[in-house]
């Protein structure tokens, strides 16, 4: 297996294991809100979260941020709750689109910091971070990916199987967001 597949498959498989349920339900609560035919809002938020996280990713590898791994767990499970929260909260779908957005990227640089803890271990010794960084995050991008798309299906599915709503299935999904989350806070 040469570099990039090592590193590439590293990322995937951080995004796609159960240990990075907390990505996954932030994800779950950007893309809840938004019906298949709405693909371009998807990607616009999963791009802006990608992007977020990338920057932040980077820059803390390098060491330019440093902030306390327990710190940063705590947070990320805040980005799920209020991001959850606003799902419920805000009935206005503009102003709903357009919170989404922003917390894709604000969020997502949390969520990057998150990322970088596992990274940093990765190439722990190695005098060039930069091309295992991108190979890296191409294996997080493509897991992100495939869980949106998972998750959408899944949405898809659950919408044509119980007898609620469109809103009512992202209040239902935000409230089990909003449940697991508390119950990991304390």
């Amino acid at each position: 297996m040469n570099e990039f597949q090592l590193y590439f498959r590293l990322g995937l498989e951080h995004i796609l294991s159960f240990s990075s349920w907390d990505h996954l339900l932030f994800l779950t609560g950007l893309i809840v809100v938004f019906e298949l035919k709405e693909y371009k809002k998807i990607i616009g938020v999963i791009s802006l979260f990608a992007l977020a996280h990338t920057f932040s990713l980077f820059f803390s590898a390098k060491g330019i941020i440093r902030i306390n791994g327990v710190l940063v767990e705590k947070a990320i499970l805040y980005t799920i709750l209020i991001t959850a929260l606003s799902n419920l909260l805000i009935t206005n779908i503009k102003w709903l689109t357009k919170a989404h957005y922003f917390f894709a990227f604000f969020f997502g640089l949390i969520h990057g910091l998150g990322f970088a803890r596992d990274f940093k271990m990765m190439v722990s010794g190695q005098k060039n971070m930069i091309a295992p960084l991108i190979e890296f995050t191409i294996g997080i991008e493509t897991g992100q990916i495939i869980a949106s798309s998972v998750i959408l299906l899944l949405i898809f599915v659950l919408s044509k199987i119980l007898p609620f709503n469109r809103k009512e299935l992202t209040a239902l999904l935000s409230a089990f967001i909003i449940g697991y989350t508390l119950a990991l806070m304390h």
